[in-house]
């Protein structure tokens, strides 16, 4: 595979067994040049840009004067990357999977995120976290490798 019409073929030729979720953003993305200068990749890029951090992260670590925000699970993960911003995400414990006891609870992390060339203090913040929580265990039934 060297282009992206290659993976519209492919998945085409093959749709029984790649085409299980479709191909809209494939189709979408080969109709493209791909090379981040079309008006459509700069009005979403100074979208997420005005509301992830000028309107979202910094707004909100300036309102409370914060070094970090911590987030449940990945969401963090991904308003941090709008922004252009570092995360790191480290366990923050089991979530049941459901209400049936035969499914095993599943591991949860947690994000800290920050604002630009702050991954000193994430990782300070992440670190003092695991030592303190002690939530770096496997799922029950697992071995620790």
């Amino acid at each position: 595979m060297k282009t992206m019409a290659d993976i519209v073929a492919f998945n085409e030729a093959n749709a029984e067994t790649a085409l299980r979720f479709g191909q809209d953003l494939f189709l979408a993305a080969n109709m493209t040049r791909g090379d981040l200068s079309e008006r459509e990749y700069k009005s979403a890029r100074a979208m997420d840009l005005l509301s992830a951090k000028t309107r979202g992260m910094d707004a909100y670590m300036n309102q409370h004067k914060l070094d970090a925000v911590l987030f449940p699970g990945a969401a963090g993960c991904v308003i941090s990357a709008k922004a252009g911003y570092p995360s790191v995400m480290v366990p923050g414990g089991f979530i049941s999977g459901a209400d049936d006891k035969d499914t095993p609870d599943y591991p949860l992390g947690i994000t800290f995120a920050g604002r630009a060339w702050s991954e000193h203090k994430l990782l300070r913040l992440a670190y003092a976290y695991e030592q303190a929580s002690n939530m770096g265990k496997p799922p029950p039934g697992l071995s620790a490798l």
